[in-house]
């Protein structure tokens, strides 16, 4: 069994014209070479995506719409952002083009068997190489969260820069004892992410001892992984206060051309590439705080992975917030993951 793939890439050869796309999504000539070819393949998104590139050029109020074709590929294409940032009148913003993301939104569903080694899935018993030891920390227990096989997302446009097969696995010591925090509030080895190039190599390892108060072996789930792009927080509310430049949200807004005029529509675009973004897991995109006054992921680093206080797991980071497993621009580039930094928003 494989984890379900919702993709916006379906044709034979489309992936990397899609990724040609979405590496330069201002270039709206890009877009006219990628319709083209679909027309080449006699798909009819070619035309659409034809029609609505000849609308913007129009200034048209309302670009066209299609709900008959692919949504995924929709959002995921630039073509719903397109069609957001005209209806909501912040086209002019065209440096919004520049830092839309791809991202895989996660969504988990508690397994009805259990599942194959090597398969991607939020909790159960992890699958590691011959003597790597469970986590800990202080001699307790990480709780294991998920585990991502990169061969089943190989497909999805977040695979361009992560490798194209192995397993990454996620740790955390959730500590509510005495920092109250997932990741003990930021001590070293309170947080682990492995990194098995070979998948084949794999065992299931259940806990070898018993979990302390804050941890536990969470119920199997299988994920269905679902395209989309994402664009980043920013801090429109806090831009006349005089720390506005020590906040990563205002700066990012101030270099974007955002104002506070712009904050319902900004966040209504935001909402439509990756709807309830406070409450779900994705992979990569951009991180979103839901309590956090600032964007907890620093700048120079990535968001690697979200996790989601996920019911079907029983998790519940701190108050129902967020985990945010970020990674330097340098150690993404490198694949170094095992430097992979935790934060709690």
């Amino acid at each position: 069994m494989e984890a379900q793939l919702s993709v916006a890439a379906t044709l034979p050869g489309e992936f990397d014209h899609l990724a040609a796309v979405i590496a330069s999504m201002q270039d709206h000539a890009k877009k006219r070479v990628y319709a083209n070819w679909l027309i080449q393949q006699g798909d009819p998104r070619g035309a659409f995506v034809n029609d609505v590139l000849d609308h913007w050029d129009r200034g048209t109020p309302e670009l066209p719409t299609n709900d008959s074709l692919n949504m995924v590929w929709q959002r995921t294409s630039g073509i719903t952002l397109m069609q957001k940032l005209r209806s909501e009148k912040l086209d002019g913003l065209v440096k919004l083009f520049d830092v839309a993301r791809p991202a895989l939104m996660i969504n988990p569903k508690l397994a009805e068997r259990e599942l194959p080694v090597g398969t991607s899935k939020f909790g159960g018993a992890p699958d590691l190489v011959e003597g790597e030891a469970w986590p800990e920390f202080n001699g307790n227990l990480h709780s294991f969260i998920c585990q991502i096989n990169l061969a089943e997302i190989a497909s999805t446009q977040v695979s361009r820069k992560l490798p194209p097969k192995g397993l990454l696995s996620f740790f955390i010591f959730d500590d509510p004892i005495e920092s109250g925090q997932p990741g003990a509030d930021g001590e070293p080895g309170a947080w682990k992410v492995l990194f098995a190039p070979d998948v084949n190599a794999l065992h299931r390892k259940p806990p070898h001892k018993a979990f302390d108060e804050g941890n536990f072996l969470a119920p199997e789930c299988e994920l269905e992984f679902e395209e989309t792009l994402d664009l980043p927080y920013v801090s429109l509310y806090d831009l006349d206060q005089d720390y506005a430049d020590q906040m990563i949200g205002c700066r990012r807004a101030k270099q974007l051309g955002l104002t506070k005029d712009h904050g319902d529509a900004f966040e209504l675009v935001r909402d439509t590439l990756m709807p309830d973004r406070e409450e779900r897991s994705h992979i990569l995109g951009w991180s979103h705080p839901q309590v956090a006054c600032d964007d907890p992921i620093e700048e120079g680093f990535r968001n690697l992975l979200t996790v989601a206080s996920e019911e079907c797991c029983g998790w519940c980071w701190a108050d129902a917030h967020q985990l945010y497993y970020g990674i330097s621009d340098e150690d993404f580039e490198n694949h170094r993951f095992d430097r992979t930094t935790i934060v709690d928003g």
